[in-house]
């Protein structure tokens, strides 16, 4: 068991995880020193950092054990309320009038659709 704070070696951490390999644990300590969550120290050692910015969650809400990106909420909102529209008035809807609501409605939706997955790829 590796206590927070203290400098740790590769195959320390190959030992205690059952890795296959020191090559991958060094692949993933390279990853995760580039994502600044962890430092390299003197001697290939390594240690989590005491303070992390994790600027990428803040587009994220966490419910429970899910984290779920922020922008579900707004499709799922926009999505009811269109759908709601058409149902509620479908002769509104569908005339001149009431087209552009329509419109509005299925831009906001799909905007915030495409926002969600862009968001989820970049993870």
């Amino acid at each position: 068991m590796v206590l927070r704070g203290t400098w740790v070696g590769v195959r320390e951490i190959q030992r205690s995880l059952k890795l296959s390999s020191p090559g991958l644990v060094a692949y993933h300590l390279a990853r995760l020193t580039s994502e600044g969550l962890i430092e390299r120290g003197e001697g290939g050692k390594y240690r989590v950092k005491n303070y992390v910015k994790v600027e990428f969650l803040k587009d994220f809400v966490r419910l429970g054990r899910v984290v779920v990106p922020r922008y579900v909420f707004y499709a799922t909102f926009t999505a009811v309320l269109t759908i709601s529209y058409v149902a509620l008035y479908p002769r509104v809807a569908f005339s001149e009038g009431g087209l552009i609501g329509l419109i509005l409605g299925l831009f906001a939706t799909l905007s915030y659709i495409y926002e969600t997955v862009k968001l989820v790829r970049e993870i």
